[in-house]
Formats: C-alpha cells, sequence, structure tokens
C-alpha cells in the first residue's frame, strides 16, 4: 500500500495533505513518527543559529566600546589608571618661604613665620632638608622610620598655622622612581602617602611633590599610580606636581604631562632668578601650562632689589599662583 501511495501521490496531490494519508492530525505529530535524531540536530541548528547572533552583538558592542576608548584617549588617561576627582587650588598662591631651620621648642615659631606671612597670603615650605630629613617630628614618622627634627613637631606646627590662620603650602621631595623593583615602589608609595597624609590632615592645605626619578612616556603609568594613591590618601588637599621648565615646554612631552595632570591638581614650575625680560618669555612658554594646568610659578627671593618688577611680570602674564622661595 505505501508503494501505491507513493506512486499516485506524485501524480496527484489531496485537495488538503493534512487531513489526508499519513498527515492526518491524528498521526502527524505523534512521537512514533518523528525522528529523534534529525529533531536534535535540528534544535541544535537552532541553538547555534542563536548563539552566534547574541555572540555578534557582544562583540559588536566590545569594538564599539574599544573605538570610543581610542577617540577619547586624549581626553583621559590612555594609559588604563581609573578616574580621579580633581581638588582645586582654594586659593591663588602668593606664597613666601618660611625657614624652619632654627626652630627651637622655648621660641615662638613667630620667629621663622612672621616675615613670610606679612608678604603673602600663604606660607611655602620645604618638608624636608637637603638630606631628605624631615623638617618636623611626628607619630607616623616615627612609626614609618623617617629621619625627623625634634625640635619640631608637627602637631605644634599644625597649631600655630590654625591660631593664625595660615594657608601652608609643603614641598616634599619623593625618593619614588619607575627604577625600583615592584616590590620597592609599593612599600615606598604606601610609605610616603601615609606619611603625606597625616601632614595634610593636621597641617598643610596644598602639597607639591617633586619626584627624584625621571619621568617619560614608557614610565608615566608608574608616577600616575603614585599620586593616585597619595590622592585617594590625603582627600581634599590638592597635589601639585613639580617639574622642570626643560621637561613642560619640550614638545616630545606633552603626552605624559598629559597623563600626569590627569590625577594630580595642579603644575609647579621653577624659573629660579630669570630676571622680568626672562620672565616674560618663559611665560610665554608656559602660558598653556598656566590656563589648563593652574601652574603655579617658583622664582628665587635672592635679587630682592628687582622681586617687585618679577612678581608684577608674573602678574601682568596671566600667573596668578605664584611662590617666593
Amino acid at each position: 500500500m505505501a508503494q501505491h501511495y507513493q506512486k499516485t501521490s506524485t501524480k496527484k496531490k489531496p485537495s488538503n495533505v493534512y487531513k489526508t494519508g499519513k498527515l492526518t492530525r491524528s498521526t502527524r505529530f505523534t512521537s512514533t513518527r518523528i525522528n529523534k535524531k534529525w529533531l536534535i540536530l535540528f534544535i541544535c541548528l537552532v541553538a547555534t543559529f542563536l548563539f552566534a547572533i547574541i555572540l555578534g552583538n557582544i562583540l559588536g558592542d566590545i569594538a564599539h566600546n574599544s573605538q570610543s576608548n581610542i577617540n577619547n584617549a586624549g581626553s583621559s588617561s590612555s594609559l588604563g589608571t581609573p578616574s580621579v576627582d580633581k581638588t582645586s587650588p582654594k586659593i591663588a598662591l602668593h606664597a613666601y618661604f618660611a625657614d624652619m631651620s632654627s626652630s627651637d621648642p622655648s621660641v615662638s615659631l613667630s620667629e621663622q613665620t612672621g616675615a613670610a606671612r606679612e608678604r603673602g597670603n600663604s606660607l611655602f615650605f620645604n618638608m624636608q632638608y637637603d638630606g631628605g630629613k624631615l623638617i618636623y617630628s611626628s607619630p607616623k614618622a616615627s612609626e614609618l622610620g623617617y629621619t625627623q627634627s625634634e625640635n619640631l613637631a608637627l602637631s605644634r606646627l599644625g597649631n600655630h598655622f590654625d591660631y593664625y590662620s595660615d594657608y601652608a603650602v609643603g614641598l616634599f621631595k619623593s625618593d619614588f622612581s619607575a627604577n625600583l623593583d615592584s616590590e620597592a615602589r609599593m612599600k615606598l608609595q604606601t610609605n610616603e602617602a601615609l606619611l603625606l597624609a597625616e601632614a595634610a590632615a593636621s597641617t598643610f592645605d596644598q602639597i607639591i611633590i617633586e619626584f627624584t626619578g625621571e619621568v617619560h612616556r614608557y614610565n608615566a603609568i608608574y608616577y600616575q599610580t603614585y599620586l593616585l594613591n597619595l590622592k585617594l590618601a590625603c582627600e581634599g588637599t590638592p597635589i601639585g606636581v613639580k617639574l622642570p621648565y626643560s621637561f613642560l615646554v619640550g614638545a616630545a612631552n606633552s603626552g605624559v604631562i598629559a597623563e600626569i595632570f590627569s590625577i594630580a591638581d595642579f603644575c609647579v614650575v621653577d624659573l629660579g632668578t630669570q630676571g622680568a625680560d626672562e620672565l616674560k618669555a618663559s611665560l610665554d612658554s608656559l602660558s598653556y601650562f598656566i590656563e589648563r594646568y593652574s601652574a603655579v610659578i617658583m622664582i628665587n627671593s635672592t635679587d630682592s632689589s628687582t622681586l617687585a618688577e618679577r612678581i608684577a611680570t608674573l602678574e601682568s602674564k596671566g600667573a596668578k599662583s605664584y611662590i617666593v622661595k
């Protein structure tokens, strides 16, 4: 009968194949008539198709996001460091150096800070002597094993600033270097972050970091990491980085500078003993950094006869923040 059905069905199809022969409603969906192997194969094909669609969408999103990251590389850190909130300097610094080397527990600190207080709106301090010894002593410095001056306690210095409502800026010369091995880098940046967090919490309103190691495009990520850790430890305190003038104006360093100041809050550049005419030329070269990175200009006070003229030059060129050291 099956053979007869095949012959006749090729000649003339029934008027409704779903109502006659082997495809009647009662038989076309029964498990006995369906080949299980073909069913499994069909399900696998559908699943594979759906998976390919989903995977394609995921990969498309990844590619889109990657392209967006590349396009935005100029406005954010291309080295992949986390973003961090900027803390703007609270005032335009007119800071003068206060020498704490002659501090004595029995003598008022006004002997060292009075002159600087009268000349500007803020006080500037080197937080270490030339050999790296801290100008003060503190519990955290003792705990971490830093060499420190026993003639001046950090808490006393902080209380002195509070009494006079001083705005204090400290320069810290960091021993951190990208050339150290990973363990030494980690230990050093942790210790310095702890030390400076203590100083920021009780005494200093702004902190400037000067690295002893040389920053360049191949190691900038290490210095970014250091600054990120420091900013997290010193939350709310503006953190600046001092860089040489020659480095800032070097055409090949623009990318590195952008990476550093994607983390740091302001820039500091030392123009030393430059006279008014030299300052004008230097400040013209630094106009972008003054505007973009809130650059603070350092000058020496050694030539006191021309100091007023040099400060007037700074202000005329838009350098609203300066330190006389």
